[in-house]
Order: structure tokens, then sequence, then C-alpha cells
């Protein structure tokens, strides 16, 4: 395996467990974060790591980048706020955002 498919096949697994994790504590962020649908989730959810390397070393890339454009009616500061995720609540001595 050349160093760009060993270092592809790394960053694909690392982005993997990332969803994996998130599809299992917070399914709707999941949708929202990796433009997964609930079956896409769910699967996600149910695999092993040795499936998730499995996937990974496939040669392609499985992460998704979102295209960098404004909309043209739409500032730039605004859109990149709305790329943001939001965070609800209210930060105490105990749990800090």
């Amino acid at each position: 395996m050349s160093t760009l498919d060993e270092d592809l096949a790394r960053l694909n697994f690392e982005y993997l467990m990332l969803a994996r994790e998130s599809a299992r504590s917070n399914p709707a962020e999941t949708a929202w974060r990796f433009g997964l649908d609930q079956v896409g989730i769910d699967l996600l959810a149910s695999m092993t790591q040795e499936k998730l390397r499995e996937h990974a070393e496939s040669s392609r890339a499985v992460i998704q980048l979102l295209p960098v454009y404004a909309p043209s009616n739409l500032p730039t500061v605004a859109y990149v706020d709305l790329l943001q995720p939001c965070i609800t609540g209210t930060a105490d001595e105990t749990h800090a955002l």
C-alpha cells in the first residue's frame, strides 16, 4: 500500500470512528453534521471497528466537504454563521460549553 493510500485509510478510519460515535450519542446531530439519513445513521452506529477499517481501506475518500461559496443574496459572514453548529443551553460551574 502506498503512503497516499495509507494516509487516506487512516483519515477515513478516524472520520468513520467520529461519525459512528456521533451516530451512537446524538443521531439528530449526526444527520446534520454528516449528511446521513436515519438508515445510514443506524447502519453506522451498529458497525464494528473491523467493518469501519474495511470501509476506510477502500482507497476512496469517505469524507464529504461542504462547498465553500456563499449564496449571492447572503453575506459571507451570515453564511458561515449558518454552518456553525447550534449550541443550546447555558454554561455553569458543572457544565461548560
